[in-house]
């Protein structure tokens, strides 16, 4: 069958892309390689206010995909990349933070044409129904619906949070969307009366899904693009019904920044020492696919909170507040980092007696890659980010941590936020996130045992969650401190870059800025890789407002 567009990737950017462009006739093909699941039977773990069940289901990603985080110090570890209808926003915590508007013009100055604060803004506003703020930085029409912790729901944890950044100069914003500067506020989400609403439910709604010219197929692989010399013709996919191929007028790639450039190789589209050396026929070199891969590089610290300080069982929200700030370090604009307030750590019970402050690099300089190991559709790309190899963001880290430690010592805090200490985020915390029974188990025991006696709870906290670390010894030390951050530095989900916009002169860039990849016809990116770099904010509505605005673009060419 002929399709005007084929979609491959029903994740956030995905979602957005099948609806704008089926909504005029157009016959659509979108592609998802995990579950779909109709507005009518979406499982309880998705449907979750709080994340951390949904999270860490192994239905829900990618399998077998690694990551290494920093080159020649951590090895590689499953890396959390969504695999479902809705992509990372059926997952993820549901923050719905845009970045400073001086990204998007440092994204133009890029050579991203269009994608200045002025060009982007009105898609901010298309992609939203804001539920608490009706003025020109928001829309109330579109199909996310946004809503804020409120403040009568912070923890006693939260609130002295709160009390320690006004005394530290991040003061209160009531809304983090609109004014842009250091300060810290409830958090916007992506989130109906307590409950996840997806780029899935808001945007392929039981109308949407009954339009008789959009295909929905789930659990479908597209092993690679199919071309006749430069000019996309459609894809070749897998599924239990075999190795059905399938043409369109044009390709859209919506796989994110890790499997849309593992794509793009694959099909002969990318530097081509690498491709040859694989014995891929080439297409087009273009030498920028897979390159310039960023990530928010981040560490936590976390306490065994006060249990008149823990989060109510009903409250709205996971992150219950986000600040940013300004670092000072010379070459680094201001509110370049972010700190994340978690009143809970995880869905369990030792994470519900645990506070967090997650933090990190909000404006992130070091870059990585995504390779191919061979040329199977069936192995997962290499990907490297190459965290902390910018001297900016491994110093801005560390004096991160310091901050934090320091915070911790308010006075509002220390009686409320008890024995804290250095997370670390090791292959056993990842486990024990898992929701089953044997866990809940197993944390229940750990949990009476922390509730029995001081002692007793700061001898676990060292041996089995804090590995042995304290706060005090990696104060004292810049090198153990180092150590500490470049082996337990974490990602937050918000891979961009791979496939980034820019002029065609330009050898880095891949696409141009309406997401037509360069020398190559009848193909797009629409997805977190076309970004310039990484935005400060938590990834998805700016994803979501890229798919808008391609999809837009796309639509005004017809």
């Amino acid at each position: 069958m002929l399709f005007d567009y084929i979609i491959v990737g029903g994740g956030s950017s995905g979602c957005v892309i099948a609806n704008r462009l089926s909504a005029n006739g157009s016959r659509v093909l979108l592609i998802e390689a995990g579950p779909d699941f109709s507005p009518d039977a979406i499982p309880d773990d998705i449907l979750d206010g709080n994340p951390t069940r949904a999270y860490y289901n192994p239905r829900y990603q990618w399998p077998s995909l690694n990551a290494t985080m920093v080159q020649d110090v951590s090895r590689g570890a499953h890396y959390e990349q969504a695999r479902v209808i809705g992509g990372g926003s059926s997952i993820n915590a549901q923050v719905a933070n845009r970045g400073a508007p001086s990204d998007y013009d440092e994204w133009a100055s890029f050579g991203a044409t269009g994608w200045d604060w002025a060009g982007v803004l009105p898609y901010f506003r298309r992609l939203e129904c804001d539920l608490d703020f009706d003025n020109e930085f928001h829309g109330n029409n579109g199909p996310l619906p946004i809503s804020r912790v409120r403040k009568a729901e912070w923890s006693g944890f939260i609130r002295a949070v709160s009390t320690a950044f006004e005394d530290s100069g991040i003061p209160f914003r009531p809304d983090f969307n609109s004014g842009f500067g250091d300060g810290h506020s409830v958090v916007p989400l992506t989130n109906r009366n307590g409950r996840r609403v997806s780029a899935a439910m808001a945007y392929l709604s039981e109308s949407v899904r009954a339009r008789p010219n959009l295909t929905i197929m789930p659990e479908t692989t597209v092993v690679r693009l199919t071309s006749s010399a430069r000019q996309i013709t459609g894809v070749e996919t897998e599924s239990k019904n075999g190795r059905p191929s399938y043409r369109a007028s044009t390709v859209v790639l919506c796989a994110g920044a890790i499997h849309s450039p593992a794509l793009l190789m694959r099909s002969g589209i990318g530097p081509a020492e690498q491709l040859i050396d694989l014995g891929i026929p080439m297409v087009a070199d273009i030498k920028g696919v897979g390159k310039n891969l960023q990530e928010h590089p981040g560490v936590a610290i976390s306490a065994y909170l006060s249990p008149d300080d823990r989060m109510a069982a009903n409250a709205t929200g996971y992150i219950q507040m986000h600040a940013r700030y300004s670092s000072g370090f010379e070459g680094c604009p201001s509110t370049d980092m972010a700190i994340s307030a978690l009143a809970k750590s995880a869905w369990h019970p030792i994470g519900r007696r645990l506070g967090s402050l997650a933090f990190w690099v909000n404006r992130v300089y070091s870059t990585g890659t995504v390779s191919l190991k061979n040329s199977s559709h069936a192995t997962e790309p290499e990907v490297n980010f190459n965290m902390l190899s910018d001297k900016r963001d491994a110093e801005r880290l560390k004096e991160a941590f310091r901050f934090v430690a320091h915070l911790l010592e308010h006075k509002a805090l220390v009686p409320v936020a008890l024995d804290p200490f250095p997370s670390a985020w090791t292959g056993r915390a990842k486990r024990i996130s898992k929701y089953s029974r044997l866990n809940l188990g197993l944390t229940s025991i750990v949990a009476t045992l922390m509730d029995s006696s001081p002692w007793l709870r700061r001898n676990l906290i060292r041996s089995a969650i804090a590995d042995g670390h304290t706060i005090s010894t990696l104060l004292q030390s810049d090198e153990l401190l180092d150590q500490f951050i470049r082996q337990n530095v974490f990602g937050n989900f918000h891979p961009t870059s791979t496939c980034r916009m820019g002029p065609a002169m330009d050898p880095s860039s891949v696409t141009d800025s309406f997401g037509r990849v360069h020398r190559v016809a009848g193909l797009r990116v629409a997805d977190a890789s076309v970004m310039p770099f990484c935005p400060q904010a938590n990834t998805n509505i700016p994803t979501v407002m890229v798919a808008e605005k391609i999809s837009d673009a796309m639509l005004n060419e017809r």
